[in-house]
């Protein structure tokens, strides 16, 4: 694992990336548990949590500005009817909502995955990974597991936890809102294209007094 990181982290600090090859958009993902998940799912449950990929932590990422990402307030999220929507008229609960910029790149696999998570009432809670690049379309690769305490009885009279896991690739376009569905809980995803003031150059003094980023934190 440790050794995974720092590969990782020689290649984000020293590979330099051409102004072209960088595409920022405004990021918007809202993740709802609903007030009863539909009776018809025939999915097995795992006895335990699926295993996880590689990751950073998305909250430390937007907090540190690790690869550039940044967050946006609640004011310019474009999803907060849709939220308000899932809390008053269908008794969702809402596990995560954030919006933030993420400068996008190509190579699907070479990019990292970003841990989401988030905690709702009547034992719902989330913990998810999400992998963003970008080629004609926005690609986003999700492993989301929504888990319920508590739902299930074993043969021994024990209550057993259900983990409801959405594993999906999407292309999704900018001129949509995209929606990723699954009985027991579902997926907004919104992106807007960013336009950025090009880099200004800096005193040679300036310039020359390189930051160190911040270290994200990996699991």
């Amino acid at each position: 694992m440790k050794s995974w990181i720092f590969s990782f982290l020689i290649t984000t600090l020293t590979t330099s990336f051409a102004y072209a090859d960088i595409r920022p958009y405004a990021l918007e993902v809202l993740v709802f548990s609903r007030p009863e998940p539909v009776q018809s799912i025939t999915e097995i449950f795992p006895v335990t949590e699926p295993e996880e990929p590689q990751n950073f932590d998305l909250q430390f990422a937007l907090d540190s500005g690790f690869n550039n990402l940044k967050p946006l307030p609640e004011s310019s999220r474009i999803l907060r009817n849709s939220a308000l929507r899932i809390q008053t008229q269908l008794k969702g609960q809402v596990l995560f909502h954030e919006r933030w910029i993420h400068p996008l790149t190509k190579k699907q696999l070479l990019n990292p995955w970003f841990r989401i998570s988030g905690m709702g009432e009547d034992g719902f809670s989330l913990k998810g990974y999400l992998r963003w690049s970008i080629d004609r379309f926005i690609e986003v690769d999700t492993d989301l597991r929504v888990t319920r305490t508590g739902i299930r009885q074993a043969p021994d009279g024990t209550l057993i936890d259900e983990v409801y896991v959405l594993r999906e690739f999407r292309k999704i376009s900018s001129k949509d809102i995209h929606y990723l569905d699954h009985p027991a809980f579902g997926v907004i995803i919104a992106a807007e294209p960013i336009e950025l003031a090009e880099p200004q150059a800096q005193p040679a003094n300036v310039a020359s007094e390189l930051e160190t980023p911040p270290l994200p934190q990996a699991r």
